[in-house]
């Protein structure tokens, strides 16, 4: 009989050693997929903010070269943006989707009015901006810069 005991015993050390090696991995999976996908969305914003911070860069450029002044830039435009706009003429806007939820990347204008080129943007224009590559023609028109996308 305690030949029996101890093959038990030895047994249900086994499936503890078992069970605790698995708490152990699936915490650690969890703990993982939740840095990876935080990761993805710090990647996506860092990249907006660049974009953002380039294009209004070189539109403050632009504006103070003066009338008829341009350059084209070119970038790679994150999937997981839902819109990029001009809003009243101030201010420049990515929506964009996180794991938590919508956010917004604004850039201000406030030298200069910005348009997207074929209408004035006292609401809302959009920039047609797509995922991928997109090369961005960055204008000068007196008192206002132009931002179009040219393919």
């Amino acid at each position: 009989m305690s030949w029996i005991k101890k093959r038990a015993q030895s047994g249900i050390e086994y499936l503890a050693i078992v069970g605790i090696a698995l708490l152990v991995l699936t915490s650690g999976m969890l703990i993982f997929s939740n840095y990876a996908r935080t990761s993805s969305d710090d990647v996506t914003s860092n990249q907006l903010n660049l974009i953002g911070n380039t294009i209004m860069t070189n539109a403050e450029a632009m504006y103070v070269l003066g009338n008829e002044s341009w350059i084209t830039i070119e970038f790679n435009f994150p999937k997981v943006v839902s819109n990029a706009a001009i809003n009243n003429n101030q201010e420049m806007f990515f929506a964009y989707s996180t794991s938590r939820g919508d956010s917004y990347a604004v850039f201000f204008s406030d030298k200069f009015n910005l348009s997207n080129g074929t209408s004035t943007c006292s609401t809302t224009c959009n920039l047609n901006f797509m995922p991928g590559i997109n090369k961005v023609k960055i204008h000068s028109i007196g008192n206002k810069v132009n931002i179009m996308r040219i393919s």
